[in-house]
């Protein structure tokens, strides 16, 4: 297979070239990228065995400090998510009963506590901007969005009310019962957002937490179309393994606007043996088949601990990552997101072991290069390759085709979408535009 991985290219020429690669086939044989975010980190947050993520526990994923003792920015995009209180589950699974509306609120509420995680986060990025200046990329927050499960777990079933919603109880044994639950915790958390008021960060999406779709996938296209009414993008980071009826039509049917595939690389499989080199590549093939990014794993805690001083070989398995991204284009073209477990960087910067800082060294020079990439193609007014000239949109019949950092209105001025992708509409004139001040007139008949 040979995918799109020309070096030379700027990273955003790359990314728009496989886009409308992307919408053109369904077979789409193209990275996926977010045209907002370019490297997002994974912090779960909200079980007491996670960290406060107060300032100081925020700093190695706000910024690296290298071996010479410099310091730069780190990953500019924030995924704030969380599996269970302890109790119950924001979703299916582990056996646990499903939260009602009270946990869901719960969670919202720690996400926004004072002087921790979201807002630990935008003092700590005003306080690095006074010595490193302004970070390359302003930084992007997607947070996870509660699943409600129509599963009978325990004594739990679907005839118990989760909630109220303008006065009405709430079930989950219907479609509409567990669409507007969802409903009611995306407003309320823009509600949240808004009245925060934070100064360095931008809300881009909403990430769903399951990640098989065998409970909820009868309700992800409305959970999404919702999600995009309010000019937010949707997010999801699938497992690779025996998972493929869902992470293969993760666009198509379930109209999210980007997902992550997980190699599950990191980790010991059910025999108590590790996987080959190769799930790497298979799953790299994977992404590339539909059109999805990837995910970068590793953990520094129980069994999958992969610090240099505990487990050498698993460490090594970081090092395969970036060896592979490198050597299949992934770093060059794709999206990225990082999962390092309940607090990995902060036990890699803590380590002793100078080897774990080398690899975490190394890794930040990817992020930053890519991040560089995307800030020079930035200004660029026009994307072009030897042979060929993106424009932001095409039209086809009763559909357009946008590229990348994009948003489509109609001649009202109504948004009707953003970002890469193929999408349904009527027939008429409309209005598209990027970031760098181009806009033109597209006609779909």
């Amino acid at each position: 297979m040979i995918k799109f991985s020309i070096k030379t290219l700027a990273i955003a020429s790359a990314l728009s070239l496989s886009a409308i690669s992307a919408a053109a086939d369904d077979n789409v044989n193209a990275f996926g990228v977010d045209p907002k975010i370019s490297d997002l980190a994974l912090i779960y947050a909200g079980n007491s065995r996670r960290p406060d993520w107060t300032k100081e526990q925020l700093q190695p994923y706000v910024t690296h400090i290298y071996a010479d003792g410099s310091e730069d920015w780190f990953f500019d995009g924030f995924l704030f998510l969380e599996f269970d209180d302890g109790t119950v589950q924001f979703g299916n699974g582990s056996g646990k009963t499903p939260a009602t509306q009270k946990e869901w609120l719960w969670l919202l509420d720690q996400f926004f506590a004072p002087d921790k995680k979201l807002d630990a986060l935008d003092k700590l990025i005003s306080e690095k901007k006074q010595t490193l200046g302004e970070p390359p990329l302003r930084h992007k927050v997607v947070i996870s969005c509660c699943a409600p499960t129509k599963n009978k777990v325990g004594k739990w079933d679907a005839t118990k009310a989760w909630g109220k919603v303008n006065g009405k109880n709430i079930y989950f044994g219907t479609i509409d019962g567990r669409v507007n639950a969802v409903k009611w915790y995306i407003d309320t958390l823009i509600e949240k957002w808004n009245a925060a008021g934070f100064k360095n960060l931008d809300l881009e999406g909403i990430y769903w937490i399951e990640e098989g779709l065998f409970s909820n996938g009868d309700i992800m296209a409305m959970v999404n179309d919702y999600v995009h009414s309010k000019g937010l993008r949707s997010y999801w980071i699938p497992y690779y393994p025996n998972n493929e009826q869902y992470w293969s039509n993760w666009k198509k049917e379930y109209n999210f606007d980007m997902c992550y595939i997980q190699p599950n690389y990191a980790f010991y499989k059910k025999d108590g043996t590790l996987y080959p080199k190769t799930q790497l590549n298979v799953t790299v093939d994977a992404a590339w088949s539909c059109g999805a990014g990837l995910e970068f794993e590793f953990e520094t805690q129980e069994k999958s601990n992969a610090l240099h001083s505990v487990n050498p070989e698993l460490h090594q398995h970081i090092n395969d990552y970036m060896d592979v991204y490198d050597e299949e284009g992934v770093f060059d073209n794709a999206g990225v997101a990082y999962y390092t477990g309940t607090q990995g960087l902060i036990h890699m910067r803590d380590s002793s072991d100078p080897v774990d800082h080398a690899t975490i060294d190394r890794l930040a020079r990817y992020v930053a290069k890519r991040q560089k990439a995307r800030v020079d193609a930035s200004g660029v007014k026009e994307i072009e390759s030897d042979t060929v000239k993106t424009p932001l949109a095409y039209s086809a019949e009763g559909r357009i085709i946008l590229a990348p950092d994009t948003c489509c209105h109609d001649l009202s001025g109504r948004l009707l979408y953003t970002g890469a992708g193929d999408f349904a509409c009527e027939a008429g004139i409309y209005v598209v535009s990027d970031n760098q001040g181009r806009s033109m007139k597209l006609i779909v008949k």
